[in-house]
């Protein structure tokens, strides 16, 4: 390594820009204060957009600072240039680090705009800690502020107007968009969640988002992760969130709050994770065809120009592999045998009343949700007391609880409302997801017996289980 007898350290904590602007008139600076000691600047250490106070998001990873202390300890540094002494530290105990660094190397000198210090000198060694401890201490006076301020305005119901563009806003600055494009964002949002009701998986729309071009609010793909946090945000019921609580918006809403909590109980239903974990099913019958041998699930290959369900002998499936059918006309007689079910008078008794069985429930689970979130304000407004305000949240949580209990129960068996009267009409259009959810709310499995002859398709040797 290069010896560098004069280094001259520069820091800012955020590049607004990005233009390294504020660096830029450091680093001027930094040259006048050498050419006034008559030195020449032989090492730069940058450390860009990135904070040194205790609260910094990224304190304790300031790397040019780092390699500033291991050069010094190394003896490659003999003079310190610095902007201002906050731009080295905003904190005593680093401070007293360097200090040691410094006087362990034999360094005595460091020099800003405000002039020369000599280290070897205990009375302006402790101005350096005074200022470290002033500038400590100013850093814990603006979080204050700044968290009293967010809270007010969360309190106000303001946006919070920091990170990245949500989905559906104009927004402001650099990521600022047309009312156009935010409009046909908040589509999409009603989209997603129409398809989620209705039984579409997450997986199904963003791969189907993906091919028509759709991106997220930061330029880049849609997948499960970020799809599902963007649906369960509080703030497409016009609701802002604010360290865990939830506060009326002064912005307006996308979804109904019947609408929300429909996703809200789909999302977080655990056993989404517990049964839909895996690649995106790419055939009708994936899960829900069985061998009637031996019990195994079907899986599909292609052989020649068809597709096959066959029970595989190979791990994991580990089968008897003596069960095959040509998946077009096997998923031909299910989808078949569905749509006769729904256009039959006894289907049509059966959905008498009974359209959308959940759609009270959901209504029954916003308005108890917002009594919930009312009673901060009344206990802050001292309508209430501790022990009525401690009785109330138990007794709206546990009623939230018995209502989520029975969407549940109600979701395993609704049948009716997935799958309309006129199926036969619009099953061209309907999404794999969204035919697959239907099958598996109709059917509790399909079993594929042997046939007597392996040429001809047996529909009697096809057995459909059920649910109704």
């Amino acid at each position: 390594m290069q010896v560098s007898e004069v280094a001259a350290y520069l820091r800012l904590s955020l590049d607004w820009e990005g233009k390294g602007l504020g660096i830029e008139r450091q680093r001027e600076d930094c040259l006048r204060i050498a050419s006034r000691l008559g030195v020449e600047i032989t090492d730069w250490y940058i450390d860009n957009s990135v904070g040194a106070s205790r609260r910094s998001k990224s304190k304790g990873n300031r790397p040019e600072y780092r390699r500033l202390l291991a050069d010094i300890e190394a003896g490659y540094v003999g003079t310190v240039i610095i902007w201002m002494e906050d731009r080295l530290h905003r904190q005593v105990i680093e401070l007293a680090e360097f200090l040691k660094v410094c006087e362990a190397a034999g360094v005595n000198r460091i020099a800003s705009v405000g002039g020369e210090l000599n280290l070897s000198d205990p009375n302006q060694r402790t101005m350096l800690y005074i200022k470290a401890a002033m500038a400590e201490a100013e850093v814990e006076k603006i979080s204050v502020r700044a968290r009293r301020k967010h809270q007010q305005e969360a309190e106000q119901g303001k946006r919070n107007r920091g990170g990245i563009r949500p989905m559906g806003e104009v927004w402001h600055g650099k990521q600022k968009v047309d009312e156009e494009r935010a409009a046909h964002e908040r589509e999409l949002i009603r989209e997603a969640v129409h398809r989620l009701i209705a039984g579409d998986s997450l997986r199904g729309i963003a791969v189907d988002w993906t091919k028509r071009g759709e991106l997220t609010p930061a330029g880049g793909k849609w997948y499960n992760v970020n799809l599902r946090r963007m649906l369960l945000s509080p703030r497409l019921i016009g609701m802002r969130l604010h360290n865990g609580q939830l506060y009326p918006g002064n912005f307006e809403p996308i979804l109904t709050a019947a609408e929300y909590e429909a996703v809200k109980a789909i999302l977080e239903d655990p056993a989404r994770y517990k049964y839909e974990r895996g690649g995106l099913p790419r055939h009708l019958l994936s899960g829900i065809a069985f061998c009637g041998l031996c019990g195994n699930k079907l899986s599909v290959r292609k052989r020649y120009d068809n597709r096959i369900y066959y029970c595989s002998q190979n791990p994991p499936a580990g089968g008897c592999g003596k069960i095959q059918r040509v998946a077009d006309k096997l998923e031909g007689l299910i989808t078949e045998a569905i749509f006769v079910a729904v256009e039959s008078d006894a289907w049509r008794k059966a959905g008498k009343n009974q359209e959308d069985p959940v759609a009270p429930l959901y209504e029954q689970l916003a308005a108890l949700q917002g009594l919930y979130d009312r009673l901060e304000d009344k206990l802050a407004d001292e309508l209430i007391g501790k022990e009525t305000y401690k009785r109330k949240r138990a007794q709206y949580e546990r009623s939230m609880e018995d209502v989520r209990r029975e969407i549940a129960r109600l979701r395993g068996g609704q049948v009716i409302g997935l799958a309309p009267r006129n199926l036969r009409e619009v099953w061209p259009d309907l999404s794999l997801d969204r035919r697959r959810n239907i099958i598996k709310a109709v059917l509790v499995r399909v079993v594929v017996n042997p046939q007597p002859n392996s040429v001809v398709f047996d529909p009697n040797a096809v057995v459909a289980e059920w649910r109704v």
